[in-house]
């Protein structure tokens, strides 16, 4: 983004790229909305792409492309080999611009990665607990279920407050961290964790006072510090704007910083880095690297590709770049400062302060009538619920981020309630424009004005692990054909 005045001494922003390819959408009836609803199950997850008016249910593999990126895609000038491919020496050599990392591993996507991490940090459950800002899903479903492992939010207090305007709500709780340090001894831990642009709390930032905080513990306990940096574009930028460390900074700069306080970072390359694959990075644990990448071999394929087609290895090449470009990362933080601000101003319940990844909706104080969790006949889910509704009165997919991305705890099969739930509205990278915002302001707004039809889900079918992708629901009485019923009523059949 370039930063201007006008002429009334104002400041705006100009975006610092341009579209030259775009995809034709197309709006399915309300009538066609409510039969995808039912047929997939009342979960946003199970609905076909084609199905959707607007997409905002990841930022994970949808991201646009950059021109050589296109180029990189054709594979141009690249010759193709099961081992040693000439792109992967070119991305090496990419990669140590930004991490003074001596060792990199590729992966298919991020899990992959997670699971390569943990396998050999955990030491097969021999070392069970990892310590961390903030979960992820798949993070702690490997964890958990896979290596038998807990993984322990440290949030600072601030972090699960939707309206406290504390910037740096991702930070780690670093007294809490000590404490728990201490009591569960540092033998038994794996890892300390950081998570960039924390996911479930609405794409909040750490400051770099606290990582270095945080690496002085990990340091005075004899821990490895890790880091899941898949939207360290966000992160970095929202600290541009916010953290008085980093003032004058180049991302370039600020990326170094943080890696060379870090022993291990993974990603989800298809975020931040603009493709689908993942990647780790140690930084000179060379017997750690040699675990992994041992495991690579099994589970991903040779070191050169690692189960990246030879197109995404090149492909990530320019998704380095642009990760760490001083200006595109502000395209998307600055459609979220303002659908939130829009929406703040009708008082529409999100998280603030606008982070990073997308708008969060809180759904819990939008549907203060739906329970978190079902209780007998009543259905629960109100993250669950308003992402299906919402698709319903406007073709547009959200994510559920709650209860329902909540696995029930495996020992007694109880749900864990959460602190936040969610609605999640990403933004992906160099994708939708200013008249898509406003088509989900306008009918989120009519939405929250007819709340009062929307009731809970109830399972039908519910699996035992990460229950959010394929699970099965059903509308508590039906509430979707009533809510249909009233959109007809009020704006037509479109």
């Amino acid at each position: 983004m370039v930063y201007l005045k006008n002429s009334g001494g104002d400041s705006f922003y100009v975006a610092d790229f341009r579209v030259r390819v775009f995809q034709k959408l197309k709006l399915p009836t309300l009538k066609e909305r409510y039969m995808v609803l039912k047929e997939s199950g009342w979960n946003t997850f199970r609905i076909p792409v084609e199905k959707v008016y607007i997409d905002l249910l990841t930022d994970s593999g949808v991201n646009a492309i950059s021109l050589e990126q296109l180029s990189d895609m054709l594979g141009l000038g690249l010759e193709d080999a099961y081992a040693g491919n000439r792109a992967f020496y070119k991305l090496i050599n990419v990669f140590k611009e930004f991490f003074p990392h001596e060792y990199i591993v590729l992966a298919h996507q991020g899990r992959a990665a997670e699971n390569l991490v943990f396998k050999a940090l955990m030491k097969n459950g021999k070392k069970p607990y990892v310590l961390t800002n903030v979960h992820f899903t798949t993070t702690r479903a490997i964890v958990e279920r896979v290596y038998g492992g807990r993984m322990i939010e440290l949030p600072v207090p601030e972090a699960f407050n939707p309206d406290n305007l504390y910037e740096f709500k991702g930070n780690i709780d670093v007294a809490k961290l000590e404490d728990e340090i201490r009591r569960l001894r540092p033998d038994n831990i794996a890892a300390v964790r950081i998570e960039y642009a924390s996911n479930l709390l609405g794409g909040q930032p750490f400051s770099m006072k606290n990582y270095y905080e945080t690496r002085e513990i990990c340091d005075k306990y004899g821990l490895p510090l890790i880091a899941d940096i898949s939207m360290a574009d966000w992160q970095i930028a929202l600290m541009k704007k916010r953290d008085p460390m980093v003032s004058g900074k180049s991302a370039a700069e600020i990326i170094n910083e943080l890696m060379e306080l870090t022993d291990l970072s993974y990603a989800s390359a298809r975020k931040g880095f603009y493709v689908r694959g993942g990647f780790i990075t140690v930084k000179d644990n060379k017997e750690l690297y040699e675990e992994i990448r041992s495991w690579q071999v099994v589970f991903e394929g040779h070191t050169s590709y690692g189960g990246m087609s030879l197109k995404e290895v090149a492909m990530l090449i320019d998704g380095l770049k642009m990760a760490f470009d001083d200006d595109l990362p502000f395209y998307e933080l600055e459609q979220i400062k303002y659908t939130v601000e829009k929406l703040d101003e009708r008082g529409i319940p999100v998280i603030k302060p606008p982070g990073g990844l997308g708008v969060h909706v809180d759904a819990r104080r939008f549907l203060p009538h739906v329970p978190l969790i079902p209780n007998g006949e009543e259905g629960g889910y109100p993250a669950g619920a308003l992402a299906c509704a919402l698709y319903l009165v406007s073709g547009i997919r959200g994510m559920e981020r709650g209860q329902l991305s909540m696995d029930r705890d495996p020992e007694t099969w109880k749900e864990i309630p959460v602190e936040l739930d969610l609605v999640r509205l990403a933004m992906p990278r160099k994708t939708y424009l200013q008249s898509h915002l406003d088509y989900l302001l306008d009918r989120l707004t009519w939405l929250f004005e007819n709340k009062d039809l929307v009731k809970g889900l109830k399972w039908i079918y519910e699996p035992p692990v990460l229950r959010f992708f394929e699970g099965i629901l059903l509308d508590q009485d039906n509430w979707g054909s009533r809510l249909m019923e009233a959109y007809e009523k009020q704006l037509g059949e479109i």
